[in-house]
Order: structure tokens, then C-alpha cells, then sequence
């Protein structure tokens, strides 16, 4: 019975395969007549000049051509070069200076092992922090507060639950030691 069954839906599945293969064969667009007369022109090239500037520009292109290397450009930034004073990232040449909250703070998460993918300067998580100390300030709603902690440590811990301690200790400390 499985044999006549399995022969069935094979049969079936070929018979489903060729009835879309056909409906697909003929497209309506593809074969339409033209509605309009279609006419092209060839451009005569009466004035010479015009033929010998054009050998002319792929001469010279075929020339820079050569020149070209197939190497590509470093992509380091030239040591000299000096971020503008009025960057807003910071003056340049190293991190921000922390408050004393700041270096606690982030000295209580890095005990805690509460930390955000990528954040290797603790610049993310000095980010999280100071939103919650401002989302607290203006009265947020706690479990709104907590729904955007989670949504940033969600990517660095196993499951939900260690999520949520993870928010709730970045909630916590940010209230303790930053706010």
C-alpha cells in the first residue's frame, strides 16, 4: 500500500511540475505584435574631425589604461591626520574622559558580566545607562525602560531569561552608581 502511494504522489508531483512548466512557457507580453513601425537611422560621419577626436580620446584612454595599477588604495588612515576640534565625537586621539559615576558604573556591570556585543570601549553600555537614568527622570513607564535594556543585550546571552537578569542589573546598577 506505501509502494502505490508513494508511486501516486510521485506521479502527482511530476503531473503538478509539467502543468506549471507549460503555463509558464507561453508569456502574452513576449509575443505580442508591435503596435508601432519601428525605424532606425544610421548617422553619416561627414565631418572627418569628429572621427579623429574620437581616436584620438580612446587612445588616450587606452593609454591612462596602462598607467592604472591593480593594486588598491591602503585604507589606513594617514597617521597625521587630526580629527577637527569640533567633532562631535570627542577631540580625537583617545576616549572621552569618564566622570568618577561613569568608571563605577561601568566597573559594577563589567563585574556582573553584563556586557553589549561590540561595546569594547563601554561606550554602548554608558549609552544604556544615561538612557535610563534620563527615561527614569521623565517618568517612563519601568517595563518600557526594561523592553529597550533587553532588546540591546538580547544578542549577547543564551535565552530570555538570562536577558532579563542581564536588563534588570543594567537597571539596577545604572540606577545605583549612574543616575
Amino acid at each position: 500500500m506505501s509502494k502505490l502511494f508513494r508511486a501516486a504522489l510521485t506521479v502527482g508531483f511530476a503531473l503538478v511540475g509539467v502543468v506549471a512548466v507549460a503555463a509558464c512557457g507561453d508569456s502574452s507580453t513576449a509575443t505580442a505584435p508591435l503596435t508601432q513601425d519601428v525605424t532606425t537611422r544610421q548617422m553619416s560621419s561627414e565631418d572627418s574631425s569628429s572621427s579623429s577626436a574620437a581616436a584620438e580620446a580612446s587612445s588616450q584612454a587606452e593609454e591612462a589604461a596602462s598607467k592604472a595599477t591593480s593594486t588598491l588604495p591602503a585604507t589606513k588612515p594617514d597617521s597625521s591626520t587630526k580629527v577637527p576640534g569640533n567633532f562631535p565625537g570627542g577631540g580625537g586621539g583617545g576616549a572621552a574622559q569618564l566622570t568618577d559615576k561613569e568608571q563605577a558604573y561601568l566597573a559594577a556591570l563589567k563585574q556582573q558580566k553584563v556586557a553589549f556585543m561590540g561595546d569594547d570601549d563601554g561606550s554602548v553600555s554608558l549609552s544604556m545607562g544615561h538612557y535610563v537614568c534620563d527615561a527614569q527622570a521623565k517618568k517612563v513607564d519601568p517595563m518600557l525602560i526594561k523592553v529597550t535594556v533587553r532588546a540591546g543585550i538580547g544578542p549577547m546571552t543564551d535565552n530570555e531569561d538570562q536577558a532579563n537578569a542581564k536588563a534588570d542589573k543594567l537597571i539596577a546598577t545604572a540606577d545605583q552608581k549612574l543616575c
